[in-house]
């Protein structure tokens, strides 16, 4: 164990000379570039939250996913690109979690795999032309972000808040949408060639459903597992399950159809058992799922079955990506062609939007083969095995459908690499397995 004493060491700086060159700056700045004052004061005062309450920073990193910051502002910002700035501050503002928190790696194999990544990347990949360090480099430090979220030995009482916020993302989301769109700032609807319409709220569709998806299996496995707040997940259940649908995004409503099946078989079960409570829950799940679907059907038709394809069904381009991109990984099928290097492979053959292949499996063969989506894998089985053996008995089965309906997601979306999921589900995983311990982590166990 390592104990760097951070509060003896802050009370030794001379403060004085510290305010005096904070005012300093803070004054130029004001005359010369207003603009980098006011986000210098925002950030001086995030930062003394941080270390006084650093709890309420992590609240405020989870908000910020109900945004989808690279959509409402396009640019970069010092040189760099909205959305790697974006995942550096993330990363600033969690550092005083840390320092406070600690860090207990039993969740870290991911992050292992992210590294075996890199070397096969540096020693064993086929680059494409366009491939270069720079890019490797920057792929590893933003896929790896949200896995040091794993890490983090948060208390139990904080870990049961936090999962209670992750959950309500989806409703921030539509909330943050409605005054952008008062505001004439971003539209809360996106209708798109085909005439669908489709609720994107502080984001666009697809990233609405991710929130939505993670909001909806969350709500499933806390009714089990927190019966204390049984009705507020109840409510965001409903809530959220009606958001995923009038967002027009058909794969994470097909991947969470196992667990939605599984619950109305153990509610029903409950219900007929003579636990008469449970009969409202099971008529209202119907009637919104009912519901739901029935405003959608037009929607689906016309996403799914507006195009003539040789599938039978409009995959909106996904199965001319998934060949394109299988086929330009044929050449190093052990190695792949090296981390990040799927964000260079469309030479535009393909529609501008497929920067990736929107499937997890082909986009990690295509950057490291074989071998690195095999210990990538591997490293995420080995920390879903780790949440699954602290969970009660009749939790698990809702956990394990949450996986089965991740995996499912990945094969037609970006789920590893999409702020809008990567970050709450990793947080998720991790609040569960602190939540679901017995007794916070020991002091012996963690490194601060």
């Amino acid at each position: 164990m390592t104990n760097f004493e951070w509060g003896s060491k802050m009370n030794s700086l001379p403060y004085g000379m510290l305010y005096l060159a904070a005012a300093l700056f803070l004054g130029t700045a004001v005359i010369f570039q207003p603009v980098i004052a006011v986000a210098a004061v925002f950030f001086i005062l995030l930062l003394v939250a941080s270390l006084s309450r650093p709890e309420l920073i992590s609240y405020f990193v989870l908000l910020t996913t109900a945004v989808s910051i690279n959509f409402l502002y396009s640019g970069s910002m010092f040189g760099i690109e909205i959305l790697s700035l974006y995942k550096l501050v993330i990363l600033m503002l969690l550092v005083p979690c840390i320092l406070v928190n600690g860090l207990r790696f039993r969740l870290s194999p991911p992050l292992w795999a992210m590294l075996a990544l890199v070397f096969i990347t540096f020693t064993f990949s086929v680059w494409l032309p366009e491939m270069s360090a720079s890019i490797a480099v920057k792929a590893f430090i933003g896929l790896s972000l949200p896995f040091v979220l794993l890490l983090i030995n948060w208390k139990k009482e904080i870990a049961d808040k936090q999962i209670r916020l992750i959950a309500l993302l989806p409703v921030v989301s539509i909330l943050l949408g409605i005054l952008l769109q008062l505001a004439n700032l971003h539209p809360m609807l996106a209708v798109e060639f085909t005439g669908a319409v489709r609720v994107q709220g502080a984001n666009i569709p697809p990233h609405l459903a991710m929130l939505a998806f993670i909001g909806v299996a969350i709500s499933f496995i806390e009714i089990k597992r927190s019966p204390q707040h049984t009705r507020y997940y109840y409510i965001l259940l409903g809530l959220n399950f009606v958001i995923l649908v009038v967002t027009g995004t058909r794969g994470p409503v097909l991947a969470l159809v196992p667990m939605l099946l599984y619950y109305f078989y153990d509610i029903s079960r409950a219900f007929l058992k003579g636990k008469k409570r449970y009969l409202i829950p099971l008529l209202g799940s119907l009637l919104i799922v009912t519901l739901a679907v029935y405003l959608q059907l037009d929607n689906i038709k016309k996403r799914s079955f507006e195009r003539t394809t040789e599938t039978g069904i409009d995959l909106s381009g996904r199965a001319e990506a998934w060949e394109y991109f299988l086929n330009k990984a044929a050449d190093s099928p052990l190695a792949g062609r090296g981390l990040g290097s799927v964000t260079v492979a469309n030479d535009g053959t393909l529609y501008g939007g497929f920067v990736v292949p929107h499937n997890e499996y082909i986009r990690f063969y295509y950057d490291g083969g074989y071998i690195g989506a095999a210990l990538l894998l591997l490293s995420l089985f080995t920390v879903f095995l780790l949440v699954y053996r602290v969970l009660p008995p009749a939790v698990k089965p809702y956990y394990f459908l949450l996986i089965a309906a991740f995996l499912i997601y990945s094969f037609t979306d970006n789920t590893l690499s999409t702020v809008q999921f990567i970050i709450p589900f990793c947080w998720y995983l991790n609040c569960l397995y602190r939540s679901s311990q017995l007794a916070d982590s020991p002091q012996k166990e963690v490194i601060r």
